[in-house]
């Protein structure tokens, strides 16, 4: 694993001749595995992300990737080493390694990296197959039941690591009120070994969503005709954790906390992370919004022999309960971030660093023998301020004699059934009426309070299994995502939306 690199690297091993000024506390790209995207971490993630908060989500998912694809392909020689392979860090910004989750389909049995692409990243063309080691012989005759087996796990692993952080949550709360500092190295040690548990639950359910998917795909296709035409209908998760946890936000330091919080940077009060992180809304709403008692996946299945039925059913099921397993994972995660806003602080002045220091340190170095001094601190200030001027695009091809300017082309895509027409508004704003469209550059789960009373969404950002698209399904509210559009439509145009053929239109 690589940790702040402590020279600036010299470039982005772009045949190109430019030298792109990335800062020093980047991660190093991989040797060989070079095409990069924001994808789904460029639609809930802030645009920047300080260094210690990149401590608690590029480094545990990393090492939370390695050990899933470990017990599934047999811990291939790609995956070991310093270098990170699955994520990124460049200009402070986070990035997923697309070539390693496309070369990752590849070694699947049924999927292939187009299923990587169109669930997460926007529809992006997968970059070349990637020339690195494949998985032979009795290895990959393993895969399949390898995989199916980790799947099987999810939902009972995180039961219990719901159970773990619930403790750890009131045990590190009952700490703070009592005097933490003695306690501060075991929270810390069990904080980082929970952070790796629920970014590998949650990185398994998202490798599992693309599996379950193609099954559902087959299944359908053979035994309902046309059933691509209802495929939005087929996608419904199963119950999500966002509504119960917004209901238990009026209770004061329980688990729905963290709602409050923006998701991923714990050091939002900082200046200039606070810059660069999108509020939540921080009271939730009631309404009346919600699928239909009987849904059209319902009656679809009814409308087939017993045997088909069940058959269909189990096949879209089995993709809910990836879902929903993938959203749970998510809230514990940002839960265990929210716990580490305290321990940074409190470790923080345990250890004399100061207030505004903390920020630019990774939790091990804040936690470990010997701290930075005040000359390296400074210097990371620098960088991140320089960082923070880059124009970071959402795809980085860093491939030798890659085109410097390829740019995705971004699909527009229905991701929740139904057709809508009402009044614009945005993120920022409260709707005064039922039936309005959500018009938005992406949204995360921080928008589940007004969805009741939103007609449609309308996002610049997304693919079929972003957050948003995800809640618009379960609470039954037409979506599409990844629209030009919605970066033109401002507030108070009236706008038709047809969440199943991905059409946005603008009224007036």
């Amino acid at each position: 694993m690589t940790t702040p690199s402590a020279t600036a690297p010299t470039g982005t091993g772009r045949d190109t001749g430019r030298q792109p000024p990335y800062c020093r506390v980047d991660t190093h790209v991989h040797p060989r595995l070079r095409v990069y995207s924001a994808g789904n971490f460029g639609e809930v993630a802030p645009e920047r992300l300080s260094p210690m908060s990149w401590s608690l989500v590029g480094r545990p998912m990393e090492l939370g990737t390695r050990r899933f694809i470990g017990r599934v392909l047999g811990r291939p020689r790609w995956t070991t080493g310093s270098t990170y392979v699955f994520t990124g860090y460049l200009g402070l910004r986070p990035y997923h390694n697309l070539t390693a989750y496309c070369h990752v389909a590849e070694e699947v049995v049924l999927t292939e990296p187009r299923d990587v692409t169109e669930a997460y990243f926007e529809g992006v063309q997968p970059p070349p197959p990637s020339d690195v080691e494949r998985v032979r012989g009795w290895r990959k005759v393993m895969v399949g039941p390898r995989m199916l087996t980790e799947l099987l796990r999810l939902r009972t692993r995180n039961a219990t690591l719901e159970q773990r952080v619930f403790a750890f949550e009131q045990e590190v709360r009952d700490a703070a009120a009592a005097g933490i500092d003695w306690r501060l190295g075991e929270f810390v040690a069990r904080g980082k070994r929970l952070l790796e548990i629920a970014w590998e639950v949650h990185i398994t359910c998202t490798s599992g969503a693309v599996a379950a998917e193609v099954v559902r795909r087959k299944v359908t296709g053979k035994l309902v005709p046309d059933a691509e035409s209802v495929a939005g209908w087929l996608r419904e998760p199963a119950e999500l954790p966002w509504t119960r946890l917004y209901g238990l936000g009026g209770m004061r330091e329980g688990p729905a906390d963290f709602l409050d919080k923006i998701f991923y940077e714990v050091a939002d009060q900082h200046l200039p992370w606070v810059e660069y992180a999108v509020r939540p809304v921080a009271k939730p709403m009631a309404g009346s919004g919600g699928p239909a008692d009987v849904s059209p996946r319902e009656a679809l299945i009814g409308m087939r022999s017993a045997l088909r039925g069940r058959a269909v059913d189990a096949s879209v099921l089995f993709l809910g309960d990836m879902m929903s397993v993938r959203e749970q994972s998510k809230s514990l995660a940002m839960r265990l971030l929210h716990v580490h806003r305290t321990l940074a602080r409190e470790l923080a002045r345990a250890r004399g660093v100061a207030h505004a220091d903390w920020p630019y340190l990774s939790m091990d170095e804040l936690s470990g023998p010997d701290l930075p001094g005040p000359a390296e601190v400074e210097r990371r200030r620098e960088s991140c301020a320089e960082a923070l001027g880059l124009d970071m695009p959402d795809y980085l091809d860093l491939r030798p004699g890659a085109a410097p300017d390829a740019v995705p082309r971004r699909r527009p895509t229905g991701v929740s059934p139904g057709v809508f027409e009402g009044v614009a508004i945005g993120v920022e704003d409260m709707p005064t009426e039922d039936g309005v469209v959500l018009v938005c550059e992406s949204a995360d789960a921080n928008i589940m309070p007004i969805l009741p009373f939103v007609g449609a969404v309308v996002t610049a950002r997304g693919s079929q299994y972003s957050h948003v698209a995800i809640l618009c399904r379960e609470m039954g509210v037409p979506a599409v995502v990844s629209h030009p559009l919605a970066s033109d439509i401002t507030p108070g145009r009236r706008v038709r939306v047809n969440g199943d053929t991905g059409e946005v239109r603008i009224l007036d």
